[in-house]
This record gives structure tokens, sequence and C-alpha cells, in this order.
């Protein structure tokens, strides 16, 4: 299957990204438009202008600065410079450096991201053993994890809010970290390591999906740097996305070579999702849309997609039974406890037709302004162009995750946090319009306007309270 998808891709059916001698002019227009928005959304910030929630519909964000506290800028201005210098020599190295890259960036970008929150209140160590802002620590302190699944269910009623109203894979996490001995802060710099985790998996994606280098560079980059995951980290939503995009490269792994190992990871990976956090399976949209889309280009065929799901389900149902047997854990009923909870908070606190405008504007504070922006414009062009561009399936795709997610409703208010699985995921797009052209320009444009925003945010903004 992997030769017939290179022969395709050789005879244009998957072509790379064009590369012109000029910057399209949708891109350019595109670029500066979200740099300009993005600048006033930041002196917004600082003069504590930017909406960040709505009492009446029972939910906001208090700033913690006073306004015009202008000097928390300088982060994001000695970050900016660094992450272009290192985006510019990334895009000149040869082809067989891109994995030194990958493993580059996920090395040196940690001190630049604790540099950009170097104003962000609380610190990291704070955050993680606060039960307010961060309830899966203190459980792994109290029980063992024999203990712990064994009867979660009898126990759930008893773990501070957070925990108890989420699945118990992020407690998990926290058992493993105390495993390794690691202290509170050390814990929360291991939190951000994986929470960067989710951006090297859409390195893999696009670049399997597309064959395009500068896609998946800046789609890793942006990823990287995203506002919502610094806002919130070492909050565990940081790490949510992982399981899920970790899921869909093993669904883009499997329509490239038909494996059935890549198949039955993939029904690991989907336990693995539910077991940390469901919402992301919203995503699935998307596994739909790719696997539509290989088999009507005949690049997968019927027979293969049955195996898909054969697999898959037996690796689901593998890591089910191993739980069931090890703890007498039952997944099934966890999430239907948590999904009662989480409607009947809605039922009481929050108004569903306030929220289902007003998320999309929080949305655009997770995923950053100019990332939004370059989205949009990419997502018209390839409705316009009907570009059938592996990057415009998997943007147009994740344009109709955020409808379904949106008129859905499940969530109301908080998206800055709760949709970051889906604010990583959209970066695909903004890449992609960028990839349009090889002049630097416009990335070095949307990666400055988000790593400002994402700093300025971060030091003003109580995005995370203990």
């Amino acid at each position: 299957m992997d030769r017939v998808l290179v022969e395709k891709r050789d005879a244009g059916a998957i072509a790379p990204v064009g590369s012109r001698p000029g910057v399209p002019r949708l891109v350019a227009w595109a670029a500066l438009a979200g740099a300009g928005l993005t600048v006033l959304a930041v002196v917004a910030m600082l003069l504590r202008r930017l909406p960040t929630g709505s009492r009446l519909a029972g939910w906001t964000y208090p700033y913690d600065r006073a306004a015009g506290e202008w000097h928390v800028v300088w982060p994001a201005l000695v970050v900016a410079p660094a992450v272009l210098g290192l985006l510019w020599l990334s895009r000149r190295l040869p082809v067989r450096f891109d994995r030194a890259v990958v493993a580059g960036w996920f090395l040196a970008v940690i001190p630049l991201q604790l540099l950009l929150r170097r104003y962000a209140l609380p610190s990291l160590g704070d955050i993680v053993v606060s039960d307010r802002a961060n309830s899966f620590h203190s459980p792994s302190q109290r029980w063992s994890i024999g203990e712990f699944m064994g009867d979660y269910m009898g126990l759930v009623e008893q773990l501070p809010p957070h925990a108890r109203t989420n699945m118990p894979g992020k407690t998990m996490l926290y058992f493993l970290l105390d495993a390794l001995g690691l202290g509170p802060v050390a814990m929360g710099v291991a939190v951000l390591a994986v929470a960067n985790l989710s951006a090297v998996l859409l390195w893999l994606i696009v670049r399997d999906l597309t064959g395009d280098r500068r896609i998946a560079l800046y789609t890793l980059v942006l990823g990287l740097f995203l506002p919502g995951a610094l806002y919130f980290v070492p909050v565990l939503n940081a790490v949510s996305p992982v399981p899920i995009l970790l899921a869909l490269w093993l669904h883009v792994r499997f329509l490239k070579t038909g494996r059935a190992g890549y198949a039955l990871g993939l029904g690991g990976a989907l336990y693995l999702t539910v077991f940390v956090e469901a919402l992301p399976l919203v995503l699935g949209i998307v596994f739909a849309a790719l696997l539509g889309v290989a088999l009507r280009r005949r690049e997968t065929s019927w027979s293969d997609a049955l195996r898909l799901a054969g697999f898959a389900l037996v690796g689901f149902a593998a890591c089910y039974a191993a739980m069931w047997g090890l703890f007498g854990y039952d997944l099934f009923d966890n999430f239907a406890y948590v999904l009662a909870d989480a409607n009947d908070f809605n039922a009481r606190w929050r108004p569903y037709g306030m929220w289902v405008t007003r998320n999309l504007w929080y949305l655009a504070l997770a995923a950053g302004v100019a990332s939004c922006v370059m989205l949009a414009a990419a997502a018209f062009d390839a409705v316009r162009r009907r570009s059938v561009h592996p990057a415009a399936v998997l943007t147009l795709s994740g344009i109709a995750v955020l409808i379904v997610l949106d008129l859905w409703g499940i969530n109301r208010g908080e998206t800055v946090r709760l949709w970051i699985f889906l604010a990583v995921y959209l970066q695909i797009g903004a890449a992609w319009l960028c990839a349009r052209t090889e002049r630097f320009w416009p990335t070095a444009v949307l990666v400055s306007a988000t790593v400002l925003q994402a700093g300025i945010g971060s030091a003003m903004i109580g995005f995370v309270r203990i």
C-alpha cells in the first residue's frame, strides 16, 4: 500500500504545497490581519479590557495584574526571536535530519516555554499540589495504584472536585510521576514535556499524510507554543490531546500500510483516550473523513476498512479486559458517571444559548487569534478550490469537529481549557496556509503573534487558581 501511495503522490494526487516566487495575496492578508488582531488582543489584555468570561453566563477568569504592567512583555520579546532563529535553521536542514530536528525542538522548547511563563501565577509546583487547581496529585499520595483502581467507583465520592468529575487516567499519570521520585516542580515540568508530545504527534500525522516537510514543521512549532496549553500547564487538559492524536497517527499508519499492529494499537489508544478524557473522541469525525477519502480514492479497500474496525475493537477489548481483570475497573460505568455529572452541572449553571456563540471567541484565546484567522482563510480557500489535498481534508474535518462540538453544548464556558485538544489540532490549517510560499515572513509573523499572545495571556490573566 505504501508503494501505491508513493506512485499516486508522484502522479500529483497527493502533491506537496506548490512554491511560488512571491507570497499569495490570501496568505499575506491573513498573516497581517491575524497579527494585527493579536496586537489588539494583547494590548486589551495589558489594559485589562479583553473579555475573559461572563458572570451572567456562569464563568469568568479574573485578571492577576493591574492594567499597564508593560514589563511582562519582555519574555515574549526574547522568546520570539529565538524561536524564529530555530525555525529558520530547521527549514534549511536536509531531509535526512528531520527526526533530529524534531528531537531538538522537543528538548530545546521547554526552557523557552518556561521563560515565556516567567510571570505566570501561580508557579508550576504550586499548581501541582493544589486540590483546587489540580486534584489529581493528592490521590496519588493517599492511595496505592491497587487501592485506587481496585475500588475506584467506591472511592470516587471521596476525591477532590476535578478528580471526582474526570476519568482516572489523569490521576494515574501522577502515580507514574511519583514512582519516578519527582517533586512537585519537576512534575510540572514533566507534564509540560508530555503535553509537548501532542505537537510531535501532529508532525508525524501531517508528514505521513502530506509528505510536505514545511507543513509538518510549521504545525510542530505552532503546537509547541499553543497559547491554551501554556496558559494551563500543568493542569492536565494540556495532556488530553496526546492519546487521541496517538490514535489518529495509528489510524493514518494503518491506512498507509494495512498492518494489523497499527489497528490493534489504535484500539488501545482509543481506550486510553476515554480513560484520560473522553471529550476528544469527537475528533472521530477526522478519522471518518480520512477513511472515507481513502475509500473513495481506492487507496483502501472495504475489506481493509473492516479489518481496521475489527482489529481496533480487539485492541480496545483487550485493554478493557486487562483493567477489569487486574482491578475490576469498568470503563463504561465510570464514563456514565462522569457524563451524568457534566450534564447535571450544565443544566444547573451554564445556559446553552449564551455559550454556543461565546465559546468560539474563547477558542481563539486557546488556539491563538492569528492561527484562527489563518485557519479561516485556509478553510475558505479549500472550499473555493474544492481542494483534495490531505491538509484540506484535515482542515475541513477539523472545522466540522468544531461545529459539532459547539452545537452539542457539552462544554459551556471554560473552553480555553477544555478545547485545548481541538485548538492544537486546528494548527494544521494555519500551517498549511503558511506553507503555500517559500517566503519566511508570513510564518514568522504568525509564530511571533502566537508567542506574544501566549506570554502576555499567561502573565495577565488568572487562568489557574489555587
